[in-house]
């Protein structure tokens, strides 16, 4: 058995079990290998065949990697925002010195100036009672803002975790972090494994950098009522933000209603004028209307496609100006009159009322 690490995921090494995390053939091994069979394939195929770390291996090894750091640096998905910040995973930062990233800038209109989004992304974290955290807005896959966010990381130590739950992006930050000069540039030659599957990463794995900077990246936690998470790794690869946000504007009155077919539905049971609804996402999912009479239809409720066994329902008075979020999945927005809505979600799915993020603000 070795003792090494997989440069990729962070999985200890080993060699006699293919079918568990860190596996690497004997023989691949003795060629000087640091890359476990796990992220090869993921790497050239794509293919996870493993799945996801445990939520609890997961927590244990961010609690390890915290109290090695000096500091922290959170990423969160800008499209699914809320969900980026669950009360245990900030409770576990406590005492440290933090910087947010905001990752999937690039997936906004163009039209929404991000000096806009920055004054949001504050006004949230006032709302989450972190409001001396500094936030640098990110783009992974274009370089946005990351000349900054390698000066924020240079304020927090020589030991710096990167954090964050499932599929924020997390370790394509660190990617191109690493070939930036603050990470020695392009001399490394394992990147950190990236994939658009939750749990990647599967233990903390560590970056050394010039001027004794170390970078290190932990296996994303994993957040409870997010509906990405409740159904199947195929379904969720086609849910999880990865694409410029698309919008679908309808006017909706009493006896209607919004839907994403078989995950989530929004009734309207009451509105005081003719209001619309603009239903966001950032994903192959789309937001349909119809009538509420179809809701067990298009909820496929009591069909053998359904992936959802049990639903709830919610009640949410929404004002003009304010998004529905649904985690995990989008949103919708009022505009010009405020509704009364129904909300029809997976048990366990979680959701949340907030400022508009898209659109002229109050």
């Amino acid at each position: 058995m070795s003792d090494r690490h997989c440069q990729g995921c962070g999985a200890k090494i080993q060699t006699t079990e293919p079918d568990s995390f860190g596996f690497i053939p004997e023989r691949v091994l003795q060629e000087g290998a640091v890359l476990c069979q796990r992220c090869f394939r993921i790497n050239h195929y794509g293919r996870d065949d493993m799945g996801p770390v445990t939520a609890s291996d997961s927590l244990a090894s961010i609690q390890a990697g915290m109290e090695w750091s000096t500091g922290v640096c959170l990423v969160v998905d800008l499209l699914d925002f809320e969900a980026g910040l669950p009360p245990q995973l900030l409770g576990l930062m406590r005492g440290k010195d933090l910087v947010l990233a905001v990752n999937k800038v690039d997936l906004i209109p163009k039209t929404t100036p991000l000096k806009e989004v920055e004054g949001w992304v504050k006004s949230r974290l006032d709302y989450y009672g972190l409001p001396g955290v500094k936030a640098v807005l990110v783009s992974a896959a274009n370089g946005y803002g990351f000349p900054d966010l390698a000066d924020q990381l240079l304020t927090l130590g020589n030991n710096v975790l990167f954090v964050g739950i499932t599929n924020v992006g997390k370790s394509s930050v660190l990617q191109r972090l690493l070939q930036m000069r603050i990470g020695g540039g392009h001399r490394k030659k394992i990147d950190p494994t990236i994939s658009p599957y939750p749990g990647t990463t599967v233990n903390v794995s560590r970056w050394s950098c010039p001027g004794g900077l170390v970078l290190a990246d932990s296996p994303g936690f994993v957040p409870k009522g997010r509906i990405s998470d409740m159904v199947s790794p195929d379904l969720a690869l086609d849910i999880i933000p990865h694409k410029s946000l698309s919008s679908h504007l309808y006017p909706v009155q009493e006896g209607d209603m919004v839907y994403i077919k078989g995950l989530c539905a929004i009734e309207c049971i009451a509105s005081s004028s003719q209001g619309l609804l603009i239903g966001f996402t950032g994903s192959g999912a789309q937001w349909k209307k119809s009538s509420s009479r179809q809701l067990d239809k298009w909820l496929q409720k009591g069909t053998q496609d359904a992936s959802i066994g049990q639903w709830e329902e919610h009640v949410v008075s929404l004002q003009p100006r304010q998004d529905l979020v649904v985690s995990g999945l989008g949103w919708v927005s009022a505009r010009k009159a405020p509704y009364r809505l129904k909300l029809h979600i997976p048990e366990g799915a979680e959701f949340t009322v907030r400022p508009n993020l898209i659109g002229p603000k109050k």
